[in-house]
């Protein structure tokens, strides 16, 4: 059923072919929406019926799919959020990442629920959409440009600074495989290389500027609801020092990824915990659309070398992967290679990664002076650190190989690839496994690779569990996961989780329709399952499940978790427990015939056994 107005949403999709210059609108339809929501949900779609099988991610083929959710742009608290899905250059997989600020609410008074963006533009564009305006713009003056700059000449050429913009920098266009897409300046859609796929098209930007009112079924119950939302949405540590308020609990729990994982203590972590920052740095909090949190922090350098340096951040991610992964405790170094990340287009988490793979590269003598053209890539060194982010940013000597990722870096190194930590091609992120293995699992099963994004069970791993024991871990990374996607469909923030029940009340009140929290979670489930099913016919077994060699074979040597390891064995059976709770096969990891038919997705069911890969797997 296609109508042109459904409560809670825009209505409408917009293809935009950009090697015909053509563009689309579509009215949504009810049965798709039910059936998968808003934002993954969408994309996950979308992307499954419209990619072929096998090809690159930079194939004028691929799609790149940016979605809403139906509490993107409302009241709910934190409804912030869009999501970006594509066939990701870091895995070759299923990819998706989430941006916040204000670019996905913007994109939604557009009035536009989900843009689908195919082919390759000739020359380098950038899509307008004012409402019903919607055209492709020449960026041929822009190619080249930092995101900063980009996003204030196209505000001064269109003669509108209120207008949201989502960018590429130099990484993108380069199809560096960590390259991501920076909103309203500091906001990023960050993990994969969504960005070298906009690269890939010539898609320099798109910009969006929207006055459509989104329609509420039961706006009294809709308001109430929101506003008792807002009431419990509190998460004072966030707001006094943001993320980085975790960096010292992590240290002590002996988590914190240290000089490229060799470690998870940080000795000098006090430079880099969230007082200090603060004392330094900090200039005043920021919130993204409809958050009362606040946890942005827009800090500024006051002296130094790097001085005058403002960024909203560093973030703890940002901070542990440019910091402790690389050896570097001078938090104003850090500060200046977030906001040249952020300019140049790159994913913070995998950058430092790949930094630390180099540096560990670099004092185990894999690589040189010669290679790295001078640079001295010691640990703690933060101006080589600097450096090599720019090389990689514009593909120049040792960073022409970088720019690949450490998984395909470590096959041009030779004796490297035990250096790169990394999961499907996906560089780990700011969290060691060895302590909480659980943890450990939920790495090693993500659908987009080494993300924490999936799933996060360290804190109660560690409070409540035996981080060392499997038993209980596949149970609590299913929990974990449901919680984590569910956001990512619905279009808010994931840090704080209202309840199933309380979400399922405001999507009642928001649409009209009679939502039980049940639905939610076979959403959720329908759509994991989806993703699971796009990555096993895209090649994905179960081998590739799996962690780097230095998380099963070398026991944590110092601090807190000295001694800690994921043992094979463990991994297997938590492995074994997660793919029976889900109903994937055993022996390949691929979703059942009657898993599929449970989530009404009979279609993908049947292509993939048309192609093979459900015959004669699904033993029972």
């Amino acid at each position: 059923m296609v109508i042109s107005s459904i409560e809670g949403y825009a209505g409408k999709i917009v293809y935009v072919d950009l090697s015909m210059k053509k563009i689309h609108k579509k009215h949504i339809n009810l049965g798709f929406v039910k059936k998968f929501l808003g934002g993954t949900g969408f994309g996950a779609k979308i992307l499954y019926d419209a990619v072929p099988p096998g090809i690159s991610p930079f194939d004028p083929q691929n799609c790149i799919i940016f979605a809403t959710g139906p509490f993107t742009g409302t009241l709910v608290p934190q409804g912030c959020k869009y999501s970006v899905v594509t066939k990701g250059p870091a895995t070759e997989g299923y990819c998706d990442a989430q941006g916040g600020g204000h670019f996905g609410p913007e994109m939604k008074f557009s009035g536009y629920d989900a843009i689908v963006i195919r082919s390759k533009s000739k020359e380098p564009v950038y899509l307008l959409i004012n409402d019903n305006d919607v055209f492709l713009t020449d960026a041929k003056g822009l190619w080249g440009k930092g995101v900063h700059e980009t996003d204030r000449l196209i505000k001064e050429e269109i003669g509108d600074r209120s207008v949201k913009i989502a960018a590429i920098g130099p990484a993108g266009e380069n199809l560096v495989r960590f390259s991501c897409i920076t909103n309203d300046l500091y906001r990023q859609a960050g993990r994969g290389g969504v960005g070298a796929v906009m690269g890939s098209k010539n898609l320099k930007a798109i910009v969006v500027r929207g006055s459509m009112d989104i329609d509420v079924a039961d706006l009294e119950t809709f308001t109430k609801l929101a506003w008792e939302g807002m009431q419990k949405t509190v998460w004072k540590p966030l707001t006094e020092y943001g993320t980085l308020s975790g960096l010292s609990t992590y240290n002590e729990w002996g988590v914190l990824p240290t000089r490229n994982y060799q470690n998870t203590y940080f000795d000098k972590y006090e430079k880099l915990a969230a007082p200090y920052v603060k004392e330094r740095l900090y200039v005043k909090n920021k919130a993204c659309f409809g958050c009362p949190i606040a946890c942005s922090h827009l800090r500024m350098v006051k002296n130094g070398p790097y001085s005058s340096t403002i960024v909203d951040g560093p973030e703890y991610e940002t901070t542990c992967m440019l910091g402790s992964a690389c050896g570097v405790d001078n938090i104003e170094a850090i500060t200046y290679a977030n906001l040249l990340c952020d300019d140049l287009g790159l994913d913070t988490i995998s950058a430092g990664n790949v930094v630390g793979f180099a540096m560990e590269c670099y004092e185990r003598g894999k690589i040189t002076k010669k290679d790295t053209e001078e640079l001295e890539l010691t640990f703690g060194n933060h101006e080589a650190q600097i450096e090599l982010l720019k090389k990689i940013a514009k593909r120049e000597g040792i960073g022409a190989i970088l720019a690949d990722g450490v998984v395909r870096a470590a096959e041009k190194i030779k004796g490297a690839k035990k250096y790169a930590m990394h999961v499907k091609g996906l560089e780990l992120p700011a969290y060691d496994p060895r302590k909480a293995i659980g943890q450990g699992l939920a790495f090693a099963i993500a659908d987009i690779g080494g993300s924490h994004c999936k799933a996060w069970t360290i804190g109660t791993e560690i409070e409540k569990m035996n981080p060392q024991s499997p038993e209980g871990k596949a149970e609590i990374v299913r929990k974990s996961t449901r919680e984590r996607a569910l956001p990512d469909i619905m279009g808010y923030c994931r840090f704080v989780l209202l309840g199933y029940e309380y979400y399922s009340e405001v999507l009642s009140a928001l649409t009209g329709w009679n939502v039980a929290s049940d639905y939610l979670v076979e959403v959720v489930d329908r759509v994991y399952t989806l993703t699971r099913a796009f990555n096993a016919r895209e090649g994905f077994r179960r081998k590739d499940d799996c962690l780097p060699k230095r998380m099963l074979n070398e026991p944590v040597p110092a601090g807190p978790a000295e001694g800690c390891v994921v043992k094979p064995k463990h991994l297997k059976r938590m492995i074994d427990e997660y793919y029976k709770l889900w109903g994937w096969d055993a022996k390949t990891g691929v979703p059942k015939r009657e898993t599929l038919s449970k989530y009404g997705l009979e279609d993908i069911a049947e292509d993939l056994e048309k192609r093979g890969i459900l015959s004669g797997e699904n033993e029972k």
